[in-house]
């Protein structure tokens, strides 16, 4: 079989992959929780606006685009693992958004929390270390803005 036939194969196999749907179901309860969130929040800076929409919504199509284009391409060439790994990296970022945005609008997360925390420790990410303060990063680029580490050698 020509290997843009097997590619197109396995692309419309996507439909089907638990994995794929999953992953959408995040993304979607993701987008419209951060909606909510916006509508809800009583501060200005926290509520709904057309600048944090349509980057967001960019942000989240950008992603959603690169995974339906790499995922079945890297099944193709045999590396399952990365492909799944990729697709399980991105939900468990959109399951984080997710309990951030319900702890932001005060609604109990006790029930996700634990597994967050679980998965944000084995996979070494920086909010499980006990020094992270979100308000350090800029919310678009993720660069730290924070102050800087004191240098622990005095001579």
């Amino acid at each position: 079989m020509p290997y843009h036939l097997l590619v197109l194969h396995q692309t419309q196999k996507l439909i089907d992959d638990p994995l794929i749907i999953g992953f959408t179901w995040l993304v979607l309860v993701d987008i419209l929780s951060g909606i909510v969130k916006g509508l809800r929040s009583k501060q200005t800076a926290d509520r709904t606006n057309s600048t944090k929409g349509i980057y967001g919504l960019c942000k989240h199509l950008l992603i959603v685009a690169m995974v339906i284009t790499f995922y079945p391409y890297f099944i193709t060439l045999g590396f399952n693992l990365v492909a799944q790994t990729m697709v399980l990296a991105f939900a468990y970022q959109y399951l984080v958004s997710f309990v951030e945005n319900l702890s932001q609008m005060h609604i109990a997360t006790w029930w996700l929390q634990p597994v967050v925390d679980f998965l944000a420790k084995k996979l070494n990410v920086a909010k499980a270390q006990p020094d992270y303060d979100g308000r350090d990063y800029d919310h678009i680029t993720g660069k730290y803005n924070g102050k800087e580490k004191e240098d622990d050698n005095h001579a």
